[in-house]
């Protein structure tokens, strides 16, 4: 059964705004922890503002939900393939991107503070008249996004001095 699922249309692609239902505290306490234990170590594994997300069943209720919601969508089943936290401090934010290797991909907002940034999809780029095409959304915390993993997309720089913490997950076809 879907959850307040909203599907939204831009420039002919659909992307999925879902709401999640389970405790979101906790994920974020491991996501910080675990981001606290990079800088501590200095490690370099990978981007600055990654948190690395060990299985735990917060993260498993989070990934069946969206995995139930896109089926109630789409009646297509998929699979997680990779997740990981994403905590921008103030003025961070990630640069346009895709993830085109994956099916779809999602990203969940666990804590968003006032002020601490949007979500931009850039779905295409018009060459002819030098236009770019694009929508912002303005997440909540709890909230979703599901989106084709080809589709271009950034945050906005967070301008609160609270952390925004996140969760992407990728999917495939199951």
């Amino acid at each position: 059964m879907t959850r307040n699922v909203e599907l939204i249309n831009i420039a002919r692609i659909d992307l999925l705004k879902g709401y999640i239902n389970t405790e979101l505290d906790l994920l974020t306490t491991i996501l910080l922890d675990n981001y606290n234990k990079k800088i501590d170590s200095n490690s370099d594994s990978t981007r600055f503002e990654d948190s690395f997300c060990p299985s735990n069943p917060y993260l498993d209720e989070i990934i069946t939900q969206i995995k139930t919601d896109f089926y109630a969508a789409t009646q297509e089943k998929i699979k997680e393939s990779n997740y990981w936290g994403h905590i921008h401090e103030k003025n961070m934010s990630t640069n346009l991107h895709n993830h085109n290797t994956s099916y779809v991909s999602a990203v969940v907002y666990l804590k968003l503070p006032e002020g601490s940034g949007d979500i931009v999809f850039r779905p295409r780029y018009n060459q002819y008249d030098n236009v770019a095409y694009s929508s912002t959304f303005k997440p909540e915390e709890g909230t979703y996004f599901i989106f084709p993993g080809y589709l271009d997309h950034f945050v906005t720089r967070n301008q609160s001095e609270e952390k925004r913490v996140s969760l992407s997950i990728n999917f495939e076809k199951e």
